[in-house]
């Protein structure tokens, strides 16, 4: 949008709650044009927890933990399968809770992993792309030549 209509700037939508690495990726892809590749799992884990313990530390123990609950799921689109995860963390109350949580959810994830320790492929989620660079035509492709731009005046946008 930059580019095509000359914005002063753009708008990060709701893809950030699960993906807040957007903000570092978009400023390096607009620095550089290369387009840094998604977190793994290991620093999705690493963040969440962040996040779990931030929410602790200003809400108190129980209410953060209740209101962690609407977040915890964002993170879990990018965790491949995650059924069990997305059950149990509805229901945590307390940073015990959401240990126990994260244990049982690693425990039951292990048979979708390979050697390696990553999902195998046929379990791992598909890479994000963001909507404007989707061919609707085309469920391969993830490429556009042009950004597709509302037509009519700025007010009607």
């Amino acid at each position: 949008m930059l580019d095509e209509t000359g914005c002063a700037g753009v708008s990060i939508g709701r893809g950030a709650f699960y993906d807040p690495w957007i903000f570092r990726r978009t400023d390096q892809f607009l620095k550089t044009g290369v387009l840094l590749p998604e977190p793994d799992f290991a620093e999705r884990m690493r963040v969440i927890r962040r996040h779990f313990d931030r929410y602790v530390e200003f809400y108190g123990e129980t209410h953060g933990a209740k209101l962690f609950r609407k977040v915890a799921p964002w993170y879990a689109k990018r965790f491949g399968p995650a059924k069990i995860f997305k059950q149990r963390i509805i229901s945590i109350a307390s940073r015990a809770d959401f240990a126990a949580a994260l244990a049982e959810y690693l425990a039951w994830r292990k048979p979708f992993l390979r050697r390696a320790r990553r999902t195998a492929p046929k379990y791992a989620p598909s890479p994000m792309v963001a909507s404007f660079m989707r061919d609707p035509d085309d469920a391969a492709s993830v490429q556009r030549n042009a950004i597709p731009v509302p037509k009519g005046p700025v007010e009607v946008w």
